[in-house]
Protein backbone atom coordinates (compact mmCIF):
# COMPACT_ATOMS: atom_id res chain seq x y z
CA UNK A 1 0.00 0.00 0.00
CA UNK A 2 0.98 3.30 -1.28
CA UNK A 3 0.88 7.27 0.51
CA UNK A 4 -2.08 7.60 -2.26
CA UNK A 5 -3.91 4.50 -2.09
CA UNK A 6 -6.09 6.13 0.10
CA UNK A 7 -6.98 8.24 -2.59
CA UNK A 8 -7.56 5.58 -4.83
CA UNK A 9 -10.01 3.84 -2.72
CA UNK A 10 -11.86 7.36 -2.41
CA UNK A 11 -11.89 7.42 -6.28
CA UNK A 12 -13.28 4.31 -6.63
CA UNK A 13 -16.00 4.72 -4.36
CA UNK A 14 -16.62 8.13 -5.71
CA UNK A 15 -16.75 7.03 -9.60
CA UNK A 16 -17.31 3.25 -9.36
CA UNK A 17 -15.07 0.14 -9.91
CA UNK A 18 -15.22 -0.23 -13.83
CA UNK A 19 -14.86 3.92 -14.62
CA UNK A 20 -11.89 4.36 -16.74
CA UNK A 21 -11.68 7.93 -15.52
CA UNK A 22 -9.03 6.48 -12.79
CA UNK A 23 -6.76 5.65 -15.29
CA UNK A 24 -7.11 8.85 -16.98
CA UNK A 25 -6.46 11.14 -13.65
CA UNK A 26 -3.46 8.66 -12.90
CA UNK A 27 -2.30 9.28 -16.00
CA UNK A 28 -2.86 13.30 -15.50
CA UNK A 29 -1.52 13.48 -12.19
CA UNK A 30 1.45 11.11 -11.31
CA UNK A 31 1.06 12.23 -7.73
CA UNK A 32 -3.06 11.73 -7.07
CA UNK A 33 -2.88 13.27 -3.46
CA UNK A 34 -1.90 16.84 -5.68
CA UNK A 35 -5.65 15.77 -7.35
CA UNK A 36 -7.85 15.22 -4.29
CA UNK A 37 -5.75 18.48 -2.63
CA UNK A 38 -6.84 20.63 -5.37
CA UNK A 39 -10.38 20.23 -4.70
CA UNK A 40 -13.62 21.13 -6.69
CA UNK A 41 -11.91 23.32 -9.14
CA UNK A 42 -8.97 21.33 -9.84
CA UNK A 43 -11.37 18.76 -10.38
CA UNK A 44 -13.37 20.85 -12.88
CA UNK A 45 -9.84 21.64 -14.58
CA UNK A 46 -9.43 18.05 -15.34
CA UNK A 47 -11.14 17.76 -18.10
CA UNK A 48 -12.06 14.22 -17.11
CA UNK A 49 -14.91 14.53 -14.87
CA UNK A 50 -18.70 15.64 -15.69
CA UNK A 51 -20.89 17.52 -13.10
CA UNK A 52 -22.12 13.89 -11.45
CA UNK A 53 -18.81 13.26 -11.17
CA UNK A 54 -17.68 15.89 -8.72
CA UNK A 55 -20.49 15.93 -7.13
CA UNK A 56 -20.30 12.14 -6.31
CA UNK A 57 -16.41 13.24 -5.10
CA UNK A 58 -18.09 15.88 -2.83
CA UNK A 59 -20.26 13.53 -1.71
CA UNK A 60 -17.89 10.82 -0.67
CA UNK A 61 -15.59 11.68 2.57
CA UNK A 62 -12.00 10.44 2.46
CA UNK A 63 -12.94 8.61 5.71
CA UNK A 64 -15.05 6.12 3.72
CA UNK A 65 -11.25 5.16 2.39
CA UNK A 66 -10.09 4.97 5.99
CA UNK A 67 -12.87 2.52 7.09
CA UNK A 68 -11.84 0.44 3.88
CA UNK A 69 -8.50 0.73 4.87
CA UNK A 70 -9.15 -0.30 8.34
CA UNK A 71 -11.58 -2.89 7.53
CA UNK A 72 -8.85 -5.13 5.06
CA UNK A 73 -6.11 -5.15 8.08
CA UNK A 74 -9.06 -6.54 10.01
CA UNK A 75 -9.45 -9.08 7.77
CA UNK A 76 -5.54 -9.50 6.43
CA UNK A 77 -6.17 -8.39 3.02
CA UNK A 78 -4.13 -6.25 0.96
CA UNK A 79 -4.37 -3.33 -1.22
CA UNK A 80 -3.06 -2.76 -4.60
CA UNK A 81 -3.57 0.74 -5.69
CA UNK A 82 -2.44 2.55 -9.45
CA UNK A 83 0.55 3.91 -8.54
CA UNK A 84 1.85 0.93 -6.30
CA UNK A 85 4.90 -0.59 -8.10
CA UNK A 86 3.32 -4.06 -7.71
CA UNK A 87 0.06 -3.46 -9.52
CA UNK A 88 0.37 -5.18 -12.69
CA UNK A 89 1.67 -3.22 -15.67
CA UNK A 90 -0.52 -6.09 -17.90
CA UNK A 91 -3.33 -5.03 -16.32
CA UNK A 92 -3.04 -1.17 -16.37
CA UNK A 93 -2.71 -1.37 -20.15
CA UNK A 94 -6.50 -2.41 -20.39
CA UNK A 95 -8.68 0.60 -21.18
CA UNK A 96 -10.61 0.26 -17.47
CA UNK A 97 -7.66 -0.74 -15.16
CA UNK A 98 -9.70 -0.71 -11.08
CA UNK A 99 -8.38 1.84 -9.18
CA UNK A 100 -7.93 -0.90 -6.38
CA UNK A 101 -7.03 -4.47 -6.14
CA UNK A 102 -8.16 -5.83 -3.20
CA UNK A 103 -5.88 -9.56 -2.50
CA UNK A 104 -5.15 -12.18 -0.04
CA UNK A 105 -1.90 -13.84 -1.62
CA UNK A 106 0.51 -13.20 -3.64
CA UNK A 107 0.51 -11.80 -6.83
CA UNK A 108 2.66 -13.90 -9.11
CA UNK A 109 5.34 -11.80 -11.94
CA UNK A 110 2.79 -11.46 -14.82
CA UNK A 111 6.19 -9.98 -16.70
CA UNK A 112 7.94 -13.34 -16.48
CA UNK A 113 5.42 -15.72 -17.12
CA UNK A 114 2.65 -16.88 -19.96
CA UNK A 115 -0.59 -16.12 -17.93
CA UNK A 116 -3.62 -17.54 -19.75
CA UNK A 117 -7.17 -17.14 -18.19
CA UNK A 118 -9.19 -20.30 -18.33
CA UNK A 119 -13.39 -19.60 -18.62
CA UNK A 120 -16.31 -21.80 -19.59
CA UNK A 121 -20.08 -22.39 -18.60
CA UNK A 122 -20.97 -23.07 -15.01
CA UNK A 123 -23.13 -26.20 -16.25
CA UNK A 124 -20.19 -27.97 -17.61
CA UNK A 125 -20.74 -31.69 -19.06
CA UNK A 126 -18.30 -34.63 -18.13
CA UNK A 127 -16.22 -33.57 -20.96
CA UNK A 128 -15.75 -29.81 -20.13
CA UNK A 129 -14.76 -30.69 -16.70
CA UNK A 130 -11.85 -33.04 -17.97
CA UNK A 131 -11.07 -30.76 -20.35
CA UNK A 132 -11.19 -27.87 -18.44
CA UNK A 133 -8.95 -29.67 -15.07
CA UNK A 134 -6.62 -31.83 -17.65
CA UNK A 135 -5.87 -28.83 -20.08
CA UNK A 136 -5.13 -25.92 -17.13
CA UNK A 137 -2.98 -28.56 -15.25
CA UNK A 138 -0.93 -29.53 -18.18
CA UNK A 139 -0.27 -25.54 -18.67
CA UNK A 140 0.32 -24.89 -14.77
CA UNK A 141 2.56 -27.85 -14.91
CA UNK A 142 4.67 -26.00 -17.23
CA UNK A 143 4.72 -22.58 -15.40
CA UNK A 144 1.73 -21.05 -16.98
CA UNK A 145 -0.31 -18.50 -14.35
CA UNK A 146 -4.03 -19.97 -14.76
CA UNK A 147 -6.40 -17.17 -14.14
CA UNK A 148 -10.25 -17.71 -13.97
CA UNK A 149 -13.33 -17.13 -11.93
CA UNK A 150 -13.79 -19.14 -8.67
CA UNK A 151 -16.87 -19.96 -9.67
CA UNK A 152 -18.52 -23.78 -10.19
CA UNK A 153 -17.92 -25.55 -12.95
CA UNK A 154 -14.87 -24.59 -15.77
CA UNK A 155 -13.65 -22.09 -13.60
CA UNK A 156 -13.53 -24.55 -10.14
CA UNK A 157 -11.77 -27.38 -12.20
CA UNK A 158 -9.00 -24.91 -13.88
CA UNK A 159 -8.32 -23.60 -10.59
CA UNK A 160 -7.61 -27.17 -8.80
CA UNK A 161 -6.50 -28.86 -12.16
CA UNK A 162 -3.88 -25.67 -11.51
CA UNK A 163 -2.89 -26.62 -8.22
CA UNK A 164 -2.72 -30.08 -7.99
CA UNK A 165 0.23 -29.67 -10.95
CA UNK A 166 1.67 -27.36 -8.67
CA UNK A 167 1.40 -24.66 -10.05
CA UNK A 168 0.06 -20.99 -9.55
CA UNK A 169 -3.72 -19.84 -10.14
CA UNK A 170 -5.21 -16.61 -9.74
CA UNK A 171 -8.91 -16.55 -8.70
CA UNK A 172 -10.51 -12.90 -10.01
CA UNK A 173 -13.99 -12.51 -7.85
CA UNK A 174 -17.22 -10.72 -8.76
CA UNK A 175 -17.70 -9.45 -5.03
CA UNK A 176 -15.65 -8.35 -1.87
CA UNK A 177 -13.00 -11.36 -1.08
CA UNK A 178 -14.94 -11.96 2.46
CA UNK A 179 -18.33 -12.00 0.95
CA UNK A 180 -20.28 -15.25 1.63
CA UNK A 181 -20.85 -16.34 -1.73
CA UNK A 182 -20.40 -19.75 -3.14
CA UNK A 183 -19.62 -21.24 0.14
CA UNK A 184 -19.12 -24.64 -1.67
CA UNK A 185 -15.91 -23.47 -3.01
CA UNK A 186 -14.43 -21.59 -0.02
CA UNK A 187 -11.86 -24.31 1.11
CA UNK A 188 -10.77 -23.64 -2.44
CA UNK A 189 -10.51 -20.26 -2.13
CA UNK A 190 -8.52 -20.46 0.53
CA UNK A 191 -6.05 -23.13 -0.82
CA UNK A 192 -5.80 -20.08 -3.66
CA UNK A 193 -4.65 -17.66 -1.11
CA UNK A 194 -2.06 -19.90 0.36
CA UNK A 195 -0.18 -20.83 -3.36
CA UNK A 196 -1.32 -17.97 -5.17
CA UNK A 197 -3.84 -15.14 -5.05
CA UNK A 198 -7.40 -14.32 -4.15
CA UNK A 199 -8.49 -10.97 -6.51
CA UNK A 200 -11.12 -8.36 -6.64
CA UNK A 201 -11.69 -4.89 -7.32
CA UNK A 202 -14.31 -4.85 -4.83
CA UNK A 203 -13.85 -4.05 -1.00
CA UNK A 204 -14.52 -5.51 1.52
CA UNK A 205 -18.21 -7.18 2.80
CA UNK A 206 -19.39 -5.82 -1.01
CA UNK A 207 -21.87 -8.03 -2.40
CA UNK A 208 -22.01 -10.06 -5.71
CA UNK A 209 -24.69 -8.50 -8.07
CA UNK A 210 -25.70 -8.52 -11.84
CA UNK A 211 -23.27 -6.62 -13.06
CA UNK A 212 -20.43 -7.25 -10.55
CA UNK A 213 -19.58 -10.62 -12.66
CA UNK A 214 -19.13 -8.96 -16.40
CA UNK A 215 -16.94 -6.52 -14.44
CA UNK A 216 -14.96 -9.22 -13.49
CA UNK A 217 -14.68 -10.88 -16.45
CA UNK A 218 -12.45 -7.25 -17.85
CA UNK A 219 -10.08 -8.22 -15.01
CA UNK A 220 -9.33 -11.99 -15.86
CA UNK A 221 -8.85 -10.83 -19.65
CA UNK A 222 -6.67 -8.53 -18.47
CA UNK A 223 -4.32 -9.93 -16.04
CA UNK A 224 -3.94 -12.62 -19.30
CA UNK A 225 -1.58 -12.84 -22.54
CA UNK A 226 -4.68 -15.15 -23.99
CA UNK A 227 -8.03 -16.59 -22.68
CA UNK A 228 -8.86 -20.08 -23.49
CA UNK A 229 -13.05 -20.89 -23.60
CA UNK A 230 -13.67 -24.51 -22.64
CA UNK A 231 -17.06 -24.55 -22.90
CA UNK A 232 -19.73 -22.32 -23.21
CA UNK A 233 -23.00 -22.31 -24.89
CA UNK A 234 -24.59 -19.87 -27.61
CA UNK A 235 -25.16 -17.01 -24.82
CA UNK A 236 -22.69 -17.64 -22.37
CA UNK A 237 -21.36 -15.46 -20.02
CA UNK A 238 -17.91 -16.61 -20.87
CA UNK A 239 -18.04 -15.12 -24.63
CA UNK A 240 -18.77 -11.89 -22.65
CA UNK A 241 -14.58 -12.59 -21.58
CA UNK A 242 -13.70 -13.75 -25.23
CA UNK A 243 -14.75 -10.14 -26.26
CA UNK A 244 -13.29 -8.57 -23.89
CA UNK A 245 -9.90 -10.14 -24.45
CA UNK A 246 -10.35 -9.48 -28.30
CA UNK A 247 -11.10 -5.76 -27.19
CA UNK A 248 -8.24 -5.81 -24.95
CA UNK A 249 -5.87 -7.45 -27.79
CA UNK A 250 -5.44 -10.35 -26.14
CA UNK A 251 -5.66 -13.90 -27.75
CA UNK A 252 -8.73 -16.03 -28.15
CA UNK A 253 -8.52 -20.05 -27.93
CA UNK A 254 -11.30 -22.49 -27.39
CA UNK A 255 -11.08 -26.14 -27.00
CA UNK A 256 -12.82 -28.17 -29.58
CA UNK A 257 -16.06 -29.30 -28.83
CA UNK A 258 -19.00 -32.06 -29.71
CA UNK A 259 -20.78 -30.53 -32.51
CA UNK A 260 -24.11 -31.71 -31.21
CA UNK A 261 -24.05 -30.57 -27.71
CA UNK A 262 -25.34 -27.16 -26.60
CA UNK A 263 -22.78 -26.54 -24.28
CA UNK A 264 -20.44 -26.59 -27.40
CA UNK A 265 -22.29 -24.32 -29.72
CA UNK A 266 -20.47 -20.63 -28.17
CA UNK A 267 -16.89 -22.15 -28.74
CA UNK A 268 -16.89 -23.39 -32.13
CA UNK A 269 -18.91 -20.08 -32.83
CA UNK A 270 -15.45 -18.71 -31.69
CA UNK A 271 -13.07 -21.25 -33.73
CA UNK A 272 -15.31 -20.20 -36.87
CA UNK A 273 -14.60 -16.37 -36.06
CA UNK A 274 -10.91 -16.87 -35.85
CA UNK A 275 -10.18 -18.45 -32.54
CA UNK A 276 -7.56 -20.32 -32.19
CA UNK A 277 -8.57 -24.38 -31.65
CA UNK A 278 -7.20 -26.20 -28.73
CA UNK A 279 -6.74 -29.85 -28.53
CA UNK A 280 -3.59 -29.89 -26.12
CA UNK A 281 -1.85 -27.61 -24.10
CA UNK A 282 1.16 -26.94 -26.64
CA UNK A 283 -1.25 -24.81 -29.13
CA UNK A 284 -1.50 -22.17 -26.45
CA UNK A 285 2.31 -22.56 -25.19
CA UNK A 286 3.36 -22.74 -28.74
CA UNK A 287 1.61 -19.28 -29.71
CA UNK A 288 4.10 -17.73 -27.27
CA UNK A 289 7.53 -18.43 -28.54
CA UNK A 290 8.98 -15.25 -26.03
CA UNK A 291 8.35 -17.60 -22.94
CA UNK A 292 10.56 -20.20 -24.09
CA UNK A 293 8.38 -22.79 -22.87
CA UNK A 294 9.89 -26.10 -24.05
CA UNK A 295 7.33 -29.20 -23.62
CA UNK A 296 6.13 -32.21 -25.44
CA UNK A 297 2.57 -32.78 -26.54
CA UNK A 298 0.71 -34.43 -23.97
CA UNK A 299 -2.52 -36.51 -24.93
CA UNK A 300 -4.77 -34.20 -26.55
CA UNK A 301 -7.15 -32.21 -23.85
CA UNK A 302 -9.28 -35.44 -23.95
CA UNK A 303 -10.80 -37.17 -26.62
CA UNK A 304 -14.96 -36.82 -27.36
CA UNK A 305 -16.37 -40.58 -26.20
CA UNK A 306 -16.93 -42.19 -29.48
CA UNK A 307 -19.23 -45.37 -30.07
CA UNK A 308 -16.93 -48.56 -30.10
CA UNK A 309 -17.20 -51.36 -33.00
CA UNK A 310 -17.58 -55.23 -31.85
CA UNK A 311 -19.02 -54.92 -28.21
CA UNK A 312 -20.20 -58.29 -28.34
CA UNK A 313 -23.03 -57.16 -26.58
CA UNK A 314 -26.63 -58.43 -26.59
CA UNK A 315 -28.88 -56.83 -29.12
CA UNK A 316 -31.04 -54.73 -26.54
CA UNK A 317 -27.86 -53.96 -25.09
CA UNK A 318 -26.49 -52.83 -28.57
CA UNK A 319 -29.95 -50.61 -29.09
CA UNK A 320 -29.52 -48.71 -25.95
CA UNK A 321 -25.84 -48.75 -26.46
CA UNK A 322 -26.36 -46.69 -30.12
CA UNK A 323 -28.67 -44.47 -28.01
CA UNK A 324 -26.50 -42.62 -25.85
CA UNK A 325 -24.33 -40.06 -26.81
CA UNK A 326 -21.03 -38.57 -25.37
CA UNK A 327 -23.95 -35.94 -23.58
CA UNK A 328 -25.92 -37.42 -20.71
CA UNK A 329 -29.03 -38.60 -21.96
CA UNK A 330 -32.23 -39.07 -19.75
CA UNK A 331 -33.22 -43.31 -19.39
CA UNK A 332 -36.99 -41.77 -20.91
CA UNK A 333 -35.01 -40.69 -23.66
CA UNK A 334 -33.18 -43.70 -24.27
CA UNK A 335 -36.35 -45.91 -24.30
CA UNK A 336 -38.00 -43.57 -26.43
CA UNK A 337 -34.75 -43.91 -29.04
CA UNK A 338 -34.19 -47.08 -28.57
CA UNK A 339 -38.07 -48.22 -28.77
CA UNK A 340 -37.32 -50.68 -25.79
CA UNK A 341 -39.54 -50.77 -22.52
CA UNK A 342 -37.82 -49.39 -19.36
CA UNK A 343 -37.46 -52.32 -17.66
CA UNK A 344 -35.10 -54.15 -20.88
CA UNK A 345 -33.61 -50.91 -20.85
CA UNK A 346 -32.58 -51.04 -17.49
CA UNK A 347 -31.65 -54.59 -18.46
CA UNK A 348 -29.35 -53.34 -21.24
CA UNK A 349 -27.60 -50.38 -18.76
CA UNK A 350 -26.49 -53.22 -16.55
CA UNK A 351 -24.60 -54.75 -19.40
CA UNK A 352 -22.97 -51.84 -21.12
CA UNK A 353 -21.79 -50.75 -17.43
CA UNK A 354 -20.18 -54.12 -16.70
CA UNK A 355 -18.67 -53.25 -20.22
CA UNK A 356 -17.47 -50.47 -19.26
CA UNK A 357 -18.86 -48.70 -22.34
CA UNK A 358 -21.05 -45.92 -20.22
CA UNK A 359 -20.96 -44.36 -17.09
CA UNK A 360 -23.95 -43.09 -14.80
CA UNK A 361 -24.51 -39.20 -14.12
CA UNK A 362 -26.62 -38.01 -11.22
CA UNK A 363 -30.78 -38.11 -12.10
CA UNK A 364 -30.87 -41.34 -14.42
CA UNK A 365 -28.80 -39.64 -16.73
CA UNK A 366 -26.29 -42.26 -18.91
CA UNK A 367 -23.22 -41.00 -21.22
CA UNK A 368 -20.47 -42.72 -23.13
CA UNK A 369 -17.30 -43.72 -21.60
Amino acid sequence: MTNATKYYIWLSLALGYSTPKCKALASIYPNITAFYQGGVMEWRLSGVLNDKDISALEATPLEKAYEVIARCNELGISIVSLDDPSYPEKLKEIYDPPAVLYMKGRLPDFTQHLSIGVVGTRNATAYGKKASHVLAGALAKVGVIIISGGAVGIDSLSHTGAMEAGGTTVCVLGCGINYPYLMQNQRMRDDIARTGALVSAYPPDYPSGKFTFPERNRIISGLSDGVVVVEAGEKSGSLITARLAMEQDRDVFAVMGNITSPYSQGTNALIKDGAVPVTDFTDITGYYPQFGIVAEPDDPVIPIPVHKKNTGVSEDAKKVYESITAEPVHIDSIANASGLPVNRVLQAITELELEDLITCEKGRMYRLK
